[in-house]
């Protein structure tokens, strides 16, 4: 993957992770008045979950770049 490739991987995974903090909050507005606690929690621990698995991928991205960037400074 060029650097290139790398920053466009980890704008979409932030973008992503933005969608899925503006969903939380918009669940945790909707959990007053919902009568399905059960829901509620699974709904919420799945968006928690994403949010963790692209919070590494990103992460992993940009170790990947430094990597690169170290690599050329040799």
């Amino acid at each position: 993957m060029t650097d290139r490739e790398h920053l466009s991987t980890l704008q979409s995974y932030v973008w992503t992770l933005e969608l899925l903090g503006e969903a939380l909050v918009q669940h945790d507005e909707v959990l007053e008045c919902e009568h399905n606690p059960q829901l509620s929690v699974r709904n919420t621990a799945g968006i928690h979950q994403a949010i963790r698995i692209i919070s590494q991928l990103a992460s992993e991205q940009f170790a990947k770049l430094e990597a690169m960037r170290e690599e050329g400074e040799r």
